[in-house]
């Protein structure tokens, strides 16, 4: 059984040292209940596979009603210390679409409640001991609440999934590509799915698909390439520019296994053209390459590191799901570095913080407004586009809406005020 133990938000939070800033930021224990659903987040739709990934969870979402399970800890779990009485036991609830743990550990030094790594490897055994509220397919996500009680700490985790097509490369908010055309020696030779059961409609519809990833993933090379000058241009560190090198040959790579598979599908080579590079400008005022990286890098490519992961976690072809496994990885990676960068590039110009509000602001606006095409799988079969890697509309809305609410905002709120600067980038809960 496979259990998912590092977010992406986790990721993030980690790279720049935040946890204090979030673990700050999440309210009290005591206004939080785990013996009903939370309401709050109605996510109900028409297709059966859930945005995790898990199909055919055990728990009783129509009632809330919680599973509990044997966990380590002391105290009764009332916030009375009692050292000879029972250890207390954990409880499993609903909270929108994820699931809330809760487990008990001993204050640390001064009665400090910090749900450090002994915290998180607790919760994460706990919840794979009892495969809590049936659930398989979630990872540790963030610390909802933590609070002094007797000499324990009681926390409120939570479990969900991670909030991919590359960093993109915009030209006056516009996303650059190449066209098409006939050539092979794009595509990655050695990426062989199984085709041979398909119907020609649907090799077609995947073939556009992953002829469209390919073509994102092609134009990341130059948006890095754009970056690193950007880098140069505010004298930013050599770890910097080394990660940013590094990552656009993590964007050639992935567009040679998205052209070998849209090549595979069609059933001829298929490989890029070349992008247009009218006002494509590098090197900048801070302003404008803050801006960039932070619509490019941390909000895009955040997205797109938690949709191959989710597209990776449905996809049952071998070969697609390698790729997009890999894929994952790598961006969730290039998100952090674009994390890392305007985090230190906020220290070197304060004022940037409101660029920061601004596109986060803009993302959230765009997201509330935003609606999923009615079909934008081609015609292809639920189980055909989850098996090759193409996430349905409805759940590629959701994932990135949840994903933009809960890594995206609540990461850039704590970066700001580690960086001194107070209140969150949209006035919104």
């Amino acid at each position: 059984m496979a259990y998912f133990r590092d977010g992406l938000r986790r990721k993030i939070v980690v790279a720049l040292g935040l946890t204090p800033w979030m673990l700050a930021s999440q309210p009290g224990c005591a206004v939080r209940s785990l013996d009903g659903p939370d309401d709050s987040d109605d996510d109900s739709d028409d297709d059966s596979d859930d945005d995790d990934g898990h199909e055919g969870s055990t728990s009783d979402e129509s009632t809330g009603a919680s599973h509990s399970g044997s966990g380590s800890g002391s105290g009764d779990g009332n916030g009375d210390s009692d050292s000879d009485g029972p250890p207390p036991t954990p409880t499993c609830g609903l909270s929108g679409n994820g699931l809330e743990w809760e487990l008990w550990m001993p204050q640390g030094p001064g009665g400090q409640c910090i749900c450090d790594e002994a915290c998180r490897i607790l919760a994460q055994e706990q919840w794979d001991e009892q495969t809590c509220c049936g659930s398989c397919w979630y990872s540790f996500d963030e610390v909802l609440c933590a609070e002094p009680m007797g000499d324990q700490c009681y926390y409120v985790v939570k479990f969900n999934e991670s909030c991919g097509e590359g960093r993109p490369l915009l030209v006056d908010g516009q996303a650059r590509t190449a066209e098409l055309c006939h050539r092979g020696d794009w595509a990655e030779v050695s990426v062989h799915p199984s085709v041979e059961a398909l119907e020609v409609a649907h090799r077609c519809a995947l073939a556009e698909h992953w002829s469209s990833v390919a073509l994102a993933e092609h134009a990341s090379v130059a948006s890095f390439a754009r970056f690193v000058l950007d880098l140069s241009a505010l004298g930013a560190p050599p770890s910097l520019l080394a990660e940013a090198a590094a990552a656009m040959q993590d964007e050639i790579r992935h567009a040679q296994v998205a052209f070998g598979l849209a090549g595979a599908y069609a059933e001829r080579p298929i490989g890029p053209g070349t992008i247009p590079m009218e006002g494509v400008v590098a090197g900048g005022d801070p302003e404008a390459i803050v801006r960039a990286a932070v619509r490019e890098g941390c909000i895009e490519e955040t997205l797109a590191a938690a949709e191959a992961e989710l597209a990776a976690r449905r996809a049952t072809d071998p070969a697609v799901r390698a790729a997009l496994a890999s894929i994952a990885d790598d961006e969730a990676r290039h998100a952090v570095l674009a994390w890392r960068f305007v985090d230190w590039a906020l220290r070197r110009h304060p004022a940037l913080a409101a660029v920061v509000r601004d596109e986060l602001r803009r993302a959230l606006d765009a997201a509330q407004v935003a609606s999923p095409s009615v079909d934008g799988r081609g015609g292809l079969p639920a189980e055909v586009a989850s098996a090759h890697g193409v996430l349905p509309p409805a759940v590629r809305h959701r994932l990135r809406a949840r994903c933009l609410q809960h890594t995206v905002r609540p990461c850039a709120a704590a970066m700001l005020q580690s960086c001194g600067h107070e209140g969150s980038p949209a006035p919104r809960a």
